[in-house]
C-alpha cells in the first residue's frame, strides 16, 4: 500500500469514527424546543426578583480593577506565576461584567454593545498582555498593559463614562499579597 492510500484510509476512518461518536453521544438527547415558554406565576415572580437584585457592573469592575492593578506589580517583580493567575482572574471578572449587562443603556436612550466591545478588547489588547505574561517579557508587558488601559478607556467613553479613566497604578490594590517571586 502506498502512502497516499494509507493517508486516505486514515482520514476516512477518522471521519466515520467521528460520525459514530457524534451519533452515540447525541442519540438520547431530546431535540430542543422550538420556543421556550415565558415563566408564569411564582416562576415569573422569581425571575423578576432575581433581575432586581443583579448587581451593577461597578461591582464586578471593582473585582477586575483589583486583579488588573495587582497584575502590574506582579509583572514589575517578574513574578510571572502570579501574573498569569492575575491576568486570568481579571479577564474572568470582565466576562462577569459583560454577563451582568451585555448591553448598556445610555442617558439619551441609545445602547452600547458592551459584549461586542469587550470581545474585541479581549481578543486584542488583553490577549497581548496575556502573551507578554506567558512569554515573561517585561518590556512587552509594559507596552501591552498601557495599550490595554487605552482600550479600557475607549470602552468607558463609548459607555458614556469618560470620567472613568484607568491609569498605570502607583500602589497595589492589596498589601496582603507578596509580589516577590517564590524562591527557586
Amino acid at each position: 500500500m502506498n502512502k497516499a492510500a494509507v493517508f486516505v484510509a486514515l482520514v476516512l476512518g477518522a471521519i466515520i469514527g467521528g460520525m459514530a461518536v457524534e451519533y452515540w453521544m447525541t442519540r438520547n438527547v431530546p431535540a430542543p424546543a422550538a420556543q421556550q415558554q415565558a415563566p408564569t406565576g411564582a416562576a415569573a415572580a422569581d425571575v423578576t426578583f432575581l433581575k432586581s437584585i443583579v448587581p451593577t457592573q461597578s461591582h464586578s469592575m471593582i473585582d477586575a480593577g483589583y486583579h488588573w492593578t495587582n497584575l502590574w506589580f506582579a509583572a514589575d517583580k517578574k513574578n510571572w506565576t502570579l501574573a498569569r493567575y492575575l491576568i486570568g482572574e481579571a479577564r474572568q471578572s470582565m466576562r462577569w461584567t459583560v454577563l451582568l449587562r451585555p448591553v448598556r443603556q445610555l442617558p439619551d436612550g441609545k445602547t452600547v454593545d458592551v459584549k461586542g466591545i469587550f470581545t474585541a478588547v479581549d481578543l486584542s489588547a488583553f490577549a497581548a498582555v496575556q502573551l507578554a505574561v506567558e512569554d515573561e517579557d517585561h518590556a512587552a508587558f509594559v507596552s501591552s498593559y498601557k495599550s490595554a488601559l487605552d482600550a479600557c478607556y475607549s470602552c468607558h467613553v463609548s459607555s458614556g463614562l469618560p470620567y472613568l479613566r484607568p491609569v498605570v497604578p502607583t500602589s497595589p490594590a492589596s498589601t496582603l499579597i507578596s509580589f516577590e517571586p517564590l524562591p527557586k
